[in-house]
């Protein structure tokens, strides 16, 4: 793991201000021991819901691809969050990319692709259904794989930590408010996974100090559903 304190800049994650896309990378920064900056965006209040904060400034940032999340290292600046997860892993902890065992590479890479699609579902129903009851219902079913794969295991590819880990426990974090609860008690192990994850070095003060790891909505303003 490289040392991210040696005479460099700090870098700097840009995103809304919601817990959105971004909590995983900020998970995956604190697990890694990466000081880091952030540069925060506010939708506006209904009924119009404004995105000036970032419209206004998007084409001014140097990205290559303007969008949220951004990731600033240095000079280097990058988009897309699994670019971002990727970028983060290879330069300061490069076995989080499993990329030493073809296998292992090959079931992370899985696991990423479906906790985003399962992210992407449940997001899209919570901007737009107000039925929290009627999302866990259609999605609960959806983790029995992945649940089924957890068991005696440590995390997604057996005991081997990877990017996808931060991205499925924000998921699960999600889904616990949406099946208020329910969600560990259909999968037990997604519980025990959920706490063994929030007690890896690092993350475990980080989500208990309010001053770094501040509490935030899920969603932007327009959601129909959110946790505040």
């Amino acid at each position: 793991m490289n040392d991210p304190s040696e005479g460099s800049p700090r870098p700097v994650l840009g995103y809304w201000k919601i817990r959105g896309l971004a909590s995983a990378i900020r998970y995956q920064l604190v697990y890694s021991g990466v000081p880091f900056d952030e540069e925060v965006y506010e939708q506006g209040d209904g009924p119009d819901f404004s995105r000036a904060a970032w419209d206004d400034v998007k084409y001014d940032q140097g990205l290559t691809y303007p969008n949220l999340p951004y990731f600033k290292d240095g000079e280097y600046s990058l988009t897309e969050p699994a670019a971002i997860h990727r970028y983060i892993a290879r330069k300061w902890c490069p076995d989080l990319l499993c990329h030493d065992d073809a296998e292992l590479y090959g079931r992370a890479e899985m696991a990423w692709g479906v906790v985003s699609d399962l992210n992407n579902y449940i997001t899209a129903r919570m901007y737009r259904d107000d039925d929290k009851k009627a999302i866990a219902v259609a999605v609960i079913p959806r983790l029995a794989p992945i649940a089924e794969e957890l068991k005696g295991k440590g995390v997604l590819v057996g005991d081997r930590l990877c990017c996808a880990d931060f991205a499925f426990v924000e998921l699960v974090e999600k889904l616990n408010f949406v099946s208020d609860g329910g969600i560990f008690q259909v999968f037990p192990s997604i519980k025990r996974y959920r706490d063994r994850v929030f007690a890896l070095k690092n993350l475990k003060e980080y989500l208990e100090n309010l001053e770094r790891c501040p509490r935030l909505p899920f969603n932007n303003k327009e959601a129909k559903i959110n946790n505040m």
